[in-house]
């Protein structure tokens, strides 16, 4: 395996991790690679008509960033993770691992969801309120926390998130996960 560095940015669904992975690929000037920007691509070239396509199209998404991270000699992964297939994929790829963890509070996350405006393709227009907030409720109560991949820095982005302090902490636990 060549050396290879993943930041791997973790988090419930619209805890932040888009935006803290923008902010850290910039920062930090390694690549990100998103997996909604992959997904997002592929709904644009192949169409998203219900649900069921969309999942499998995030399930072939999941399969191009793990193909792209693999490519990578370093990069910053975005992604919901899976937590039983993940952290051993991750580790099969990477000779070093920082995990940025975004954490928020249920009710963050649900009123950013419902606030947000993504693709069409994702269907979130077909979900009611009831529904977005029981499935995070639902996501919440069944989330095992971090992945427990490598190097953890923990981020509380329930409010702004100071760039300095982040790319700081997030370059500290890259030197400690080189060692």
């Amino acid at each position: 395996m060549t050396a290879r560095l993943l930041v791997v940015v973790s988090g419930l669904a619209a805890s932040g991790k888009t935006t803290t992975g923008t902010l850290l690929s910039e920062r930090l000037t390694m690549p990100l690679i998103d997996k909604d920007a992959i997904l997002e691509s592929l709904f644009d070239s192949l169409g998203s008509p219900d649900r069921e396509t969309r999942t499998r199209l995030s399930r072939a998404s999941d399969e191009v960033l793990f193909r792209l991270a693999e490519a990578s000699h370093a990069s910053i992964l975005v992604n919901w993770w899976n937590h039983d297939s993940a952290p051993q994929r991750l580790r099969d790829i990477a000779t070093s691992i920082v995990e940025v963890h975004c954490d928020c509070p249920v009710e963050v996350a649900a009123e950013r969801f419902q606030a947000r405006r993504r693709h069409p393709g994702h269907h979130d227009g077909d979900l009611s309120v009831k529904e977005i907030e029981d499935g995070i409720t639902r996501l919440r109560d069944n989330y095992r926390g971090p992945l427990g991949v490598g190097e953890l820095v923990r981020i509380d982005t329930s409010r702004p998130v100071d760039p300095d302090h982040t790319t700081e902490q997030v370059r500290s636990a890259m030197v400690v996960a080189a060692r």
